[in-house]
């Protein structure tokens, strides 16, 4: 199997001649390098972990180009239907739902969106990023509030004998079952100051043999930053020393 990063939440999983593509987004970082639209929509079937901008935005072009279906809450259809999505292009699930889609089988779960802390707040805002972004500000402002998270989703993905847990945001639902013995989870590494420990207690929790992590990259600026991962992995190799780490590079595929 490959696993293919895009950027932010953008993750792709291939095995054999199916693929199945997670939360596109084009970068609003002119530094960044923009995903290859041709080749997001190549992948076929798009999943949708919840609503928020930059998970969702850039969905109708992905389809225009040949994507696709969508596969996404109540909340994210709506708005994907106000953006001109067809509505034989969307496909709206729940958690506890079960797809087959050639080898893979994809279970949903419950989650949460990370709830951002009050020191990352006050380091957005007080930064000059913020001055020299002045024009991403506004448009992400906006953003968030046409893009509204809705439900949040986790997929549990069974493939080649491999159990794959994929979060599109840090944080889990307290009350739901997630499966064990995990082999991969997949980390998005962005959204509060204390990351490094705040992290632990879900990997705590779920006890993945291995972790990849994702939207760690500075997609949107100033509400997003770039983050150092190496600190996490130290962490990790301390409190976790059997669970092993992949940080992967933009575009770049990782047999797994």
């Amino acid at each position: 199997m490959e696993i293919k990063w895009y950027g932010t939440a953008g993750i792709s999983f291939q095995s054999g001649d199916k693929t199945i593509l997670f939360d596109p987004f084009f970068p609003m970082n002119s530094e960044l390098p923009a995903p290859d639209l041709a080749e997001l929509a190549a992948c076929g079937e798009i999943f949708i972990t919840h609503g928020h901008f930059d998970h969702l935005l850039d969905i109708p072009k992905v389809v225009a180009s040949g994507g696709g279906p969508v596969h996404c809450s109540g909340e994210a259809a709506e708005t994907l239907r106000r953006e001109g999505v067809r509505e034989t292009d969307i496909k709206t699930i729940k958690p506890g739902d079960r797809l087959e889609r050639g080898p893979f089988r994809i279970t949903i779960y419950r989650s949460k969106h990370i709830r951002f802390d009050g020191r990352l707040i006050a380091r957005t805002v007080f930064n000059r990023r913020v001055i020299s972004y002045r024009r991403n500000l506004g448009v992400l402002i906006r953003e968030n509030f046409r893009y509204p998270k809705g439900e949040m989703l986790a997929y549990f993905l069974e493939v080649e004998k491999k159990r794959i847990l994929h979060l599109g945001s840090l944080n889990l639902d307290e009350q739901e079952r997630y499966p064990e013995k995990i082999d991969l989870l997949t980390l998005p590494y962005q959204g509060r100051s204390d990351l490094e420990s705040y992290t632990m207690k879900f990997i705590e929790r779920l006890r993945p043999r291995k972790i990849y992590l994702h939207h760690f990259d500075d997609s949107f600026p100033p509400i997003s930053s770039p983050i150092e991962v190496q600190p996490f992995i130290r962490s990790l190799k301390k409190n976790f020393p059997k669970i092993g780490v992949i940080t992967p590079r933009v575009f770049r595929s990782v047999q797994y």
